[in-house]
């Protein structure tokens, strides 16, 4: 296998150049399925297109064993690419700042590897390709579930390239893994007017100020130090003129937490705050509450089989099992249905690194045959995932 992947390292580097050239926003990733549906017929596999930019392969190798579906995410993020790669984005505006990139290269490349080894490997292999993770509320997996990605299927894994760990290195962590997201909007609505008779208005604006702080002031006073959560209003609009007081000021914020007790507990109290503040200040007020992304909760027994595969590629010194993350994917969903793990590889070769979502992010592209390699032992040994 170690042979196979050797020779085939330099079209997994080129699948990812290719991709990250083609960046392309959530629902909208018609040249990134084009590619990949193109790929996957050179190989030999017969892709299946889903929710017009999602994909789904199967390889069977028609012996019996689990079947088992490895998930990458596709889309792209709004932003400016400032990398100077070779390779960088031909869409202006737009970037694989998040690595997804190379999600889909190491997908690609298992696939090859599995199409060339093929006696090796049991049971049913499913790709699953999927827009729009970057796209909360209602990302793509909830579509792709809809329309049957997970039929059939006795496991899953999903992955992401970390920064923060290096190209040689995995993170693997039952239970939590990330947080659940939920997304709000507030309008503010009251009499707006001249700026030099606030008496003479509803002055929205300092409203929409205390509710902000209000609001951030919620967890540390309401939620325990031990449980892990967190508001944060990431956006906020109103006024048109310096000499004016607005009729309507808007501001939009998040929810995070690893704790669906905490989450209904934040919810309550959010618009409990909201309500009585706009009481007291005497305006109106509107507010659009949504439950975005579940927690991603790995399940026990994948964890410690899929701990088990990575001491024998990475060796145990570079297995590790990262604290949650506050960060939200919406590979939970599938969890919900299907067990199954999340992982992390590490995806840096120097100690100066740019986090995701940086318009500089990029990662070592060691990282690819490394994770296809881990990925291919555990579908290889799937037989004793219990």
């Amino acid at each position: 296998m170690e042979t196979v992947l050797k020779e085939i390292e330099p079209l997994i580097i080129a699948y990812r150049r290719a991709l990250h050239a083609i960046p392309e926003p959530a629902y909208k990733e018609e040249k990134t399925r084009d590619y990949i549906v193109e790929i996957l017929k050179e190989i030999g596999i017969k892709p299946k297109k889903i929710i017009n930019t999602g994909i789904i392969a199967d390889i069977d190798t028609g012996r019996k064993g689990l079947n088992i579906a490895i998930r990458s995410d596709m889309d792209a993020l709004p932003i400016k690419e400032k990398t100077d790669l070779d390779f960088s984005s031909q869409n202006d505006g737009f970037m694989h700042a998040c690595g997804h990139d190379g999600h889909m290269a190491i997908l690609l490349g298992l696939a090859l590897l599995i199409s060339k080894e093929i006696d090796k490997f049991s049971g049913k292999i499913r790709l699953i390709f999927q827009p729009a993770e970057e796209s909360p509320p209602e990302g793509g997996a909830k579509l792709m579930i809809e329309e049957g990605c997970l039929d059939d299927i006795d496991r899953i894994i999903g992955y992401h390239i970390m920064p923060e760990l290096k190209w040689d290195e995995i993170s693997i962590a039952s239970g939590p893994v990330m947080a659940s997201a939920d997304e709000f909007e507030i309008q503010i609505i009251g009499n707006g007017g001249h700026a030099s008779a606030p008496e003479k208005t509803q002055d929205t604006i300092l409203i929409a100020s205390k509710i902000v702080q209000a609001l951030v002031e919620i967890v540390p006073r309401t939620i325990s130090p031990l449980e892990s959560a967190v508001i944060t209003c990431g956006k906020i609009h109103g006024g048109y003129a310096f000499n004016v007081i607005p009729e309507r000021v808007t501001i939009s914020g998040t929810v995070r937490t690893l704790n669906e007790g905490v989450q209904k507990i934040l919810e309550g109290k959010i618009k409990d705050t909201i309500k009585k503040l706009c009481e007291l200040y005497n305006v109106k007020y509107e507010i659009a509450y949504n439950k975005c992304y579940p927690m991603v909760v790995n399940d026990e027994t994948s964890c410690e089989f899929l701990k088990n595969v990575a001491y024998s590629i990475y060796g145990k010194n570079k297995v590790f099992s990262l604290k949650p993350l506050m960060g939200a994917e919406d590979f939970s969903l599938y969890l919900k249905y299907v067990k199954g793990c999340y992982i992390f590889f590490g995806g840096r070769d120097t100690d100066k690194f740019y986090p995701l979502h940086s318009p500089y992010y990029t990662f070592s592209e060691k990282v690819l045959t490394k994770a296809i390699h881990f990925l291919a032992k555990s579908i290889q040994n799937s037989n004793f995932w219990n």
